[in-house]
C-alpha cells in the first residue's frame, strides 16, 4: 500500500465509478480496480459495494476515506512547502454561522491591523461541517459554537452564549410571562439546518423532556429564520448575541419557557495532532481577544 493506491481510492471514492475515476487520472480500468483490490487485500476488508452503474463506499470505505483527505491533504502542504520555501501559505480558519455573522469579521478585521502580511482563508458553514473539515486537515482551527463529538478534536471554550425563544410581537406567546414545555408541541418552529449547534443543542433539551415539536422550516440562512419569525410563521430558538436589536426595538419578543436555560460556549477548535504555528497561535489570541471584547 502507498500513495499511489490512496490517490486512486480517493478519486474513485468522489467519481463513484472506476472508469470515470480512470478517465480522471490517466489511468486504465483494470490499474484502479486492481489498486481497490489491493486495498481492500491489505486492510482485510470490502471498501466499495459494487453495483451496475456505480459503487457505494462502506462504512470501512468511510473510515479510510477521511483518513485518506488528511493524509493526501498532508502530503500536499509538504510537497508545496518543499518545492516553494518562500511562498506563503493562508492559514485556514473555519467559523459556524453564529460566529460567522456576529464576530468573524472582526476577527479578521482585528488580525490582520496586527499582522497585514498574513493571509487568511475563512469558510463559514454548521458545525458539524467545520468539525468534519477539521478532522481531514482542511481547517487549521474552528470557532464554533456547537458541540463536538471525535474525541481527536481539541476544544479551548471562549466565552458563554445564551440561547433563548423568540416570537414575534403578535404571536400569543408574547404576551406571556412563562410558557409551559409541553405547550411548544403545537407550535410551528423555523429552525437552522441539521448540524447546526444550536439546533442541536435545542432538539436535544425537547427530547429529553420527552417532547416533539413541529420544524415547518429549516435554512442556513440566520436572516431568513429571523424574517420568518417577524412574520409570524413560526418561532424560534437562537443565540441572544445575534437578535439584541430587535428585542430592544420590540420586534421579537423572548418567550419565558420554564425551566429553560441554555448556555453553551463560543469554542476554538483544532486536531490533537494539529502543529499550531505562530500564525494560528497569534490568530487564536486575537479571536479570544475580539470575542470576549466585542459587544453584539
Amino acid at each position: 500500500m502507498n500513495l499511489r493506491h490512496l490517490m486512486i481510492f480517493l478519486e474513485v471514492a468522489n467519481c463513484k465509478q472506476m472508469n470515470q475515476a480512470a478517465k480522471n487520472l490517466s489511468l486504465s480500468q483494470p490499474t484502479v480496480s486492481q489498486a481497490i483490490l489491493d486495498l481492500e487485500k491489505y486492510y482485510k476488508t470490502k471498501l466499495f459495494d459494487r453495483y451496475p452503474r456505480k459503487l457505494c463506499i462502506t462504512e470501512d470505505g468511510k473510515i479510510l476515506l477521511t483518513h485518506t483527505k488528511r493524509l493526501l491533504n498532508y502530503y500536499n502542504i509538504l510537497e508545496e512547502t518543499m518545492k516553494n520555501p518562500t511562498r506563503k501559505h493562508p492559514i485556514q480558519i473555519g467559523g459556524s454561522v453564529t460566529i460567522g455573522t456576529c464576530y468573524m469579521g472582526k476577527i479578521i478585521k482585528n488580525f490582520r491591523e496586527k499582522y497585514e502580511n498574513e493571509k487568511v482563508k475563512v469558510i463559514v458553514n454548521n458545525t458539524r461541517e467545520i468539525e468534519k473539515r477539521i478532522l481531514t486537515n482542511e481547517l487549521d482551527i474552528g470557532i464554533i459554537e456547537g458541540k463536538v463529538e471525535s474525541s481527536h478534536i481539541v476544544v479551548k471554550p471562549i466565552k458563554e452564549d445564551n440561547l433563548i425563544l423568540v416570537c414575534g410581537p403578535k404571536h400569543k406567546f408574547a404576551s406571556r410571562e412563562s410558557v409551559k414545555p409541553f405547550e411548544l408541541q403545537k407550535e410551528n418552529f423555523i429552525l437552522r439546518e441539521e448540524g447546526s449547534g444550536t439546533r442541536d443543542a435545542f432538539i436535544s433539551f425537547v427530547e429529553n423532556l420527552g417532547y416533539n415539536i413541529n420544524i415547518i422550516w429549516e435554512s442556513t440562512e440566520l436572516e431568513a429564520i429571523v424574517q420568518g419569525v417577524l412574520n409570524g410563521q413560526g418561532i424560534t430558538v437562537i443565540s441572544e448575541s445575534l437578535i439584541n436589536k430587535f428585542l430592544k426595538s420590540g420586534e421579537l419578543k423572548e418567550i419565558k419557557l420554564e425551566n429553560f436555560s441554555m448556555r453553551r460556549n463560543f469554542s476554538i477548535i483544532y486536531h490533537k495532532n494539529k502543529m499550531l504555528s505562530e500564525t494560528i497561535k497569534n490568530f487564536i489570541e486575537i479571536t479570544k481577544f475580539t470575542i470576549l471584547n466585542e459587544n453584539v
